[in-house]
């Protein structure tokens, strides 16, 4: 359908102008430049803090990240859907994203490290109760 309409709106004329979208467009054209070559990153750029619960702040919800980097800063890209975490540049956590404000994601396995040197702790982990 964007497709469609992008052909209509070439053969349309904007006021009294005497050419075309169309014929604009292609007398601009050559005097564009080239797309880049590396992709473009399209997510916000976050750098929290962990806090001593394996989560970080991103907006106004909280996401749980793997125990071994709390107290480290990580580098967090928000993105319409998701947000993906990253330690230098390796990936170490992946989410969908929250709306409703004040939302908690956690992930049990972010957990499991703490919970196997604690195991009295496993049966009321807040990570079961689906928060």
């Amino acid at each position: 359908m964007v497709e469609q309409w992008d052909l209509q709106d070439d053969t349309r004329r904007i006021g009294a102008r005497p050419k075309t979208v169309a014929e604009y467009f292609a007398l601009e054209q050559p005097l564009l430049m080239p797309l880049p070559e590396e992709p473009f990153e399209t997510g916000r750029l976050f750098t929290p803090r962990f806090d001593r619960y394996g989560q970080i702040p991103v907006r106004t919800n909280r996401y749980s990240v793997p125990i071994r980097l709390i107290g480290k800063r990580v580098r967090v890209v928000l993105h319409a859907s998701h947000l993906v975490v990253y330690d230098q540049n390796v990936e170490v956590a992946r989410h969908e994203r929250l709306i409703a404000k004040g939302a908690v994601r956690l992930e049990l396995d972010h957990y499991l490290k703490v919970l196997v040197r604690k195991p009295g702790a496993f049966p009321g982990a807040v990570t079961l109760l689906g928060m």
